[in-house]
């Protein structure tokens, strides 16, 4: 089983980290329908260019290699929408880590955790909780990001001497190490996690327009059915 990782959040006072866990059958057959959105995309709207990567905020807010849909909003949240069908059709497992109000973490802490790593731990741990129940192990394909060795060997310290710290302790010991560390933008499941956890930011914690409060809630409807485990922490 593959766990495809990323990350969203907002800058001091958010910060998640969606698994989107999928056998090989899956993952062949999410690749493939998501190839299959962007390129009817193109068809219908060729401004779209068949390398766009389908990334939850450029797409959302129509901006980077989305701007060229701009005052094409509803094409925009069609195109999201549809991604979106096609990874609750794979029948995955998707799951939630995070912590919320950032900025209590130096007020709780002398030297308190990367935001990312306490993401990351909770991510990981509902992530080993689902593959031991299913008896596999799990290949982690993670997005690229800053100090990802240091999360890594942190995450490694928790399987090599006993389990995680906190609530729920895990061992990790279903999980396969090295994680493997590469750019969403060569990898259609590593989008369709991002995809995932922007939606679960926006929803959540974004203030939204009324009309962007719709659209958020009509595509969690869609994809709440593969949500297997949330934890977001507050100092």
């Amino acid at each position: 089983m593959y766990a495809f990782v990323d990350e969203s959040y907002i800058t001091g006072s958010v910060h998640l980290i969606g698994a989107l866990v999928l056998d090989t059958r899956q993952v062949d057959r999410l690749r493939m329908s998501l190839d299959e959105v962007i390129w009817k995309t193109n068809r219908s709207h060729p401004e779209v260019p068949l390398t766009a990567e389908l990334h939850g905020q450029n797409l959302f807010q129509r901006s980077e290699e989305w701007k060229c849909l701009r005052q094409k909003t509803d094409v925009a949240f069609a195109v999201y929408r549809r991604a979106l069908h096609h990874v609750a059709q794979a029948q995955g497992a998707w799951f939630v880590g995070g912590v919320r109000r950032i900025d209590r973490l130096e007020g709780r802490y002398v030297e308190p955790w990367p935001p990312h790593q306490i993401a990351l731990q909770y991510t990981l741990e509902m992530v080993d909780e689902y593959a031991d129940a299913l008896d596999q192990q799990v290949t982690v394909i993670a997005d690229q990001v800053q100090d990802q060795a240091h999360h890594e060997a942190r995450m490694r310290q928790f399987h090599a001497n006993g389990g995680t710290p906190g609530w729920k302790p895990r061992t990790l010991s279903r999980i396969t190490f090295p994680i493997d560390w590469v750019d969403s933008r060569t990898h259609r499941c590593l989008q369709a996690s991002d995809m995932l956890t922007f939606l679960y930011l926006r929803k959540r914690f974004v203030p939204n327009n009324e009309r962007l409060a719709h659209q958020a809630a009509k595509m969690s409807d869609i994809v709440r059915p593969i949500l297997r485990g949330e934890h977001v922490w507050t100092p």
